[in-house]
């Protein structure tokens, strides 16, 4: 685990997928959104998660983006893929490819139609995926407001340490701040990323080490300001240079989640196209709404 300086905190941006107006897979985008993410100067890119819109992507499309990504990422930026999946046989293929194209993390979710009847389930599946890459670091992906799951994952943790050796982090995207603290303290050497990027200033005062989300994409720099002045204990101010995030999860509450924080990260970065389907593209209002963010957030990022 690093130290709670501010040059040790790990800051990933949760990429979008970039599409061409026929909705296929537009991987020539990648190179750009990558030299996007270093001038942010950020730690690591996420690829293939919500923001990637996986579950709307073929296996091979998957893979594609994987391969894209790892070819172009550049120096110095680390890489991680989703590779969950409902079928185990596609996420045990993605591990791989994702492992054999030299990915430094994995990340998964727990089979989430129909609901794992144990917390060992859970535990099991990594277990499968992590065999089939034991060599790359093993990342749990908690997001119960997309998979709808109720295990608790720091029962995950205390239960998979023993059992899958190349478990090392946990993607955590819950607003519930006392199940953070406890998945943190599940085990040792287990790194934490907190994944609510509207709760940014909580996560840094209850012990992150780390933050994944697709806000930083745009607001990368403004985050790590808004960590400083958390942990100098400038509550106030930290909360004042946070608000844009918080103004982005009342938009994107209201109008769809993914369609417009992909319309807002377009604005600031490499076109990535719309959403498919099932969020698709943003009516005329949606629209209008983001607009109304565009400038407080250029100067926000400026």
């Amino acid at each position: 685990m690093s130290t709670d300086t501010a040059e040790a905190f790990e800051l990933w941006a949760a990429t979008p997928t970039p599409f061409r107006p026929d909705e296929s897979l537009a991987t020539e985008v990648v190179p750009a959104q990558a030299e996007h993410l270093v001038s942010l100067g950020l730690d690591g890119a996420f690829v293939g998660g919500t923001t990637g819109e996986s579950m709307a992507l073929t296996v091979d499309e998957r893979a594609e983006l994987i391969s894209a990504w790892a070819e172009h990422r550049g120096a110095g930026l680390l890489l991680g893929a989703h590779v969950g999946d409902l079928s185990l046989v596609d996420a045990r293929r993605l591990a791989r490819h994702a492992a054999d194209a030299g990915v430094d993390l994995i990340a998964a979710v727990a089979p989430f139609y129909g609901e794992p009847p144990s917390v060992m389930a859970i535990v099991d599946y990594l277990a499968e995926i992590a065999e089939a890459a034991p060599d790359v670091p093993l990342c749990y992906y908690h997001i119960p407001s997309m998979t709808g799951l109720r295990a608790a994952p720091s029962a995950v943790v205390e239960q998979a340490v023993a059992r899958v050796p190349s478990l090392r982090a946990v993607k955590f995207t819950d607003g519930d701040m006392l199940e953070f603290i406890r998945t943190r303290e599940a085990a040792d050497g287990i790194r934490v990323y907190f994944g609510r990027d509207e709760l940014l200033p909580a996560g840094v005062a209850c012990g992150a080490t780390g933050a994944i989300g697709s806000l930083y994409n745009v607001l990368a720099p403004v985050a790590r300001e808004v960590r400083s002045r958390i942990l100098a204990g400038e509550v106030e101010s930290a909360l004042a240079l946070h608000r844009p995030f918080r103004q982005i999860a009342t938009v994107a509450d209201r109008w769809g989640s993914i369609a417009v924080v992909k319309e807002l990260i377009n604005r600031f970065g490499p076109d990535a196209g719309a959403a498919r389907a099932p969020w698709g593209r943003l009516s005329a209002d949606a629209v209008a709404a983001v607009d109304g963010l565009v400038e407080e957030l250029k100067a926000a990022a400026s």
